[in-house]
């Protein structure tokens, strides 16, 4: 036995103790694969751990602690002997222990781990593994996995677990995720100087796609907005105030930064034309570079929509034109005030006289 990857590459393992049935080279590597290769700190968390294996092919990874429950004193034994040989000594606690005893103790002290590896032996009862297995989600972090040995393939749901089972020659693994109660968030960003109802119409379609959709109104534009976006915002809120599921907020910086404070993995983009899919495509590109689980998804704008923008808006408004068809209802007349430059000039004017 041997280190397969990481820091500790091909440092050589103890013979595994006598009843310890370890986890093949072969299968640990085809585990790792899965897991992904390496990670950037964390801790694992090595239940019915036999010579530890697992767990200091996860510190090698880059873990940065291990925790290994075993209750055979030979094996625990061989658990130390390894950290040794592994070089991993102060990144290693290793108990020996009854595994349900010291589940129970670290849900009431409310530990969390990023990876946790349960081998048990095939003999062990059903009612404790049962046990067990019904505690390990409230041992998980947030995105933490669960990988668990067996001989057969097992529920692909458990307790506020799933996953998927993979047979490995006579070994089944099985990768288990919590599961959450995640809420599918999008953002929809732009200037909204003024917003639209082509605008309105791209949000209200996003409503019926995500169960939340936040309105992302730009502060640090290369053009200067006729209104700073702390008024943008407020228009926008006034706007959709019958929408239950959008709320408003001024994004500062890049948007996958704005996305990842959110929580959102989508980005919502209205299209009126073939002409703004070129430049919209490039920069869905370098978000994705950014924030790679970063989606984009373009909504078609309606045909009666397709010739508005905020910039004819604008102009209309700036000679004192009517623009009530082309914003939202609810702020028609702000809009209409706030945007008719006209108005300042024959004041402006009107002064000098």
């Amino acid at each position: 036995m041997r280190i397969i990857a990481g820091s500790a590459r091909g440092a050589r393992l103890a013979p595994a103790p006598n009843g310890v049935r370890p986890t093949s080279d072969r299968v640990r590597e085809a585990i790792f694969n899965s897991l992904g290769q390496f990670f950037d700190g964390g801790e694992a968390l090595d239940l019915y751990a036999g010579s530890g294996t697992l767990g200091i092919e996860a510190l090698s990874r880059g873990c940065d602690k291990a925790t290994f429950v075993e209750r055979s004193g030979q094996a625990t034994h061989a658990i130390r002997e390894n950290l040794t040989r592994a070089g991993f000594v102060k990144k290693g606690e290793v108990l020996r222990r009854d595994v349900t005893e010291v589940v129970e103790r670290f849900v009431a002290e409310g530990r969390r781990y990023d990876l946790i590896f349960a081998d048990p032996p095939y003999r062990i009862p059903p009612r404790e593994m049962e046990g067990v297995l019904g505690r390990l989600a409230a041992l998980l972090a947030p995105g933490g996995r669960v990988v668990l040995e067996s001989g057969g393939p097992l529920a692909e749901a458990i307790d506020n677990l799933k996953g998927v089972s993979r047979r490995y020659g006579g070994t089944v693994v099985t990768f288990l995720e919590r599961l959450e109660n995640t809420m599918k968030i999008a953002i929809c960003p732009g200037s909204f100087d003024p917003i639209t109802v082509g605008h309105m119409d791209v949000i209200r379609r996003a409503c019926k796609i995500y169960d939340h959709v936040v309105v992302a109104v730009g502060a640090n534009l290369r053009k200067k907005p006729r209104l700073p976006a702390e008024e943008r915002a407020r228009l926008i809120e006034k706007a959709t105030a019958g929408l239950e599921n959008v709320s408003v907020e001024v994004m500062e910086g890049l948007l996958v930064d704005f996305a990842r404070e959110q929580g959102a993995r989508s980005v919502v983009k209205g299209l009126r034309a073939v002409s703004d899919f070129e430049s919209e495509f490039e920069q869905a590109q370098l978000n994705r570079t950014l924030y790679p689980e970063f989606e984009t998804v373009f909504i078609m704008a309606a045909a009666e929509h397709s010739f508005l923008s905020s910039s004819a808006v604008r102009e209309i408004a700036s000679y004192g034109g009517d623009v009530r068809e082309l914003v939202p209802e609810e702020i028609q007349e702000i809009v209409q005030r706030l945007y008719d430059t006209s108005a300042d000039e024959q004041a402006a004017t009107s002064d000098k006289g």
